[in-house]
Formats: structure tokens, sequence, C-alpha cells
């Protein structure tokens, strides 16, 4: 068995310890190593840096070696995810999980209180899930809409679609400027005073 496959029982069997201690019981070294995680995820609660939280958790348990003073800081961390940064991602993948196994091991069950469990399963798994996303955006959006600038003319706005004015030759926009705002010049002192306000 690899040390990862190891180390996922590990933490299986504590976090089901914790979840449920009287129909899980720990053997003595689960026990004490579940106390050095406890104890690590506490010094992580007070030195987030984690080189810092190793240097503590080493000093206080001298026993152990450096590599396994990282090892339980890092359980630490993942099982008792408080105060450092809440991972929910972690916890949410988690609890789609739990509930989902739990699901497929009352289905082998034939009777009336494993339908129960797998209906509040149910019900627990979409909440979980949440409701269902809006649709994503669709970035050709824009394109599939018209846009319109307004022009005053004797005092009615007319529509212009942008498409057809950007497709229009420049000295054709600038004759339009001219005809729209022509009537509008100001003076140097107007603008003087436009500028103060």
């Amino acid at each position: 068995m690899s040390i990862k496959a190891l180390e996922d029982e590990d933490y299986e069997l504590i976090k089901a310890h914790m979840v449920d201690p009287e129909n899980s019981p720990l053997s003595p070294q689960k026990q004490e190593m579940m106390d050095r995680w406890v104890s690590a995820s506490k010094v992580l609660d007070k030195n987030p840096l984690q080189k810092n939280a190793i240097a503590i958790h080493h000093a206080k348990y001298p026993h152990i070696s450096r590599n396994q003073a990282y090892q339980d800081v890092r359980m630490g961390e993942k099982l008792y995810n408080s105060c450092q940064a809440f991972n929910y991602e972690f916890w949410h993948k988690w609890l789609l999980q739990s509930i989902i196994k739990n699901i497929a091991r009352n289905e082998a069950a034939n009777d009336r209180q494993a339908s129960k469990i797998i209906a509040m399963e149910h019900a627990n798994l979409l909440k979980a899930i949440g409701p269902k996303p809006l649709e994503e955006t669709d970035p050709l959006r824009n394109e599939k809409h018209e846009f319109y600038i307004l022009f005053p003319q004797d005092n009615q706005p007319l529509k212009y679609d942008i498409n057809f004015l950007k497709d229009l030759p420049t000295a054709t926009v600038a004759q339009m400027n001219k005809a729209f705002w022509g009537g509008h010049e100001i003076s140097e002192t107007t603008a003087e005073e436009i500028m103060k306000t």
C-alpha cells in the first residue's frame, strides 16, 4: 500500500471518529495522531505561516521528525480548516462525495429504512448542489442586438444604427456632425465660463 493510500486511510478513520466517536473508535496510535493533528491545527490558527507552525509543532512533539511535523500540519489544516483560509471547494466536494457514497451504500439494502435514508440524502444533495445556474453570458450577445445613436433634429430624436454610422466615410460623418451641431458653436468666453463651472 502506498504512503498516500495509508495517509488517506488514516484521514478517513480519524474523520469518521470525529463525526461519530461512539461508532468509530480509534486505536491508541491513531488517537495520538489525531491529537497531533488537532494540536497542529491550533498552532496554525495562532501562527498562519506554515514554516513557523511546523517549527512550533515540532518543538511541542520532539519525538517526531521534522517531516512528520510537516505532515501533521498539512493534515491538521486539511481536517480542521478553521481560521486559516476556509477551503469551500474542498468541503463542498467532500460533502457531495459523502452524500453520494451514502446513497450508494443504502441502495444495496432493499428495506424501508434504506429508502428513507436515500430520500433524505437526495434532498440533501439537491440542497448541496443548489439552484441551477443562470445561463452563461453569451460573448456574442452584443452582436445579436442593434445599437442606435440618437441625433436631435427639429426637437425630435433621429435614430441611427451604429453599424450604419461606422461604415460611412469620414467626410460624410463630418458633414453629418456639422449639419446636426453646426448652429451650436460657442465662443471662447462661453467655453471659459463652462470650464469654470
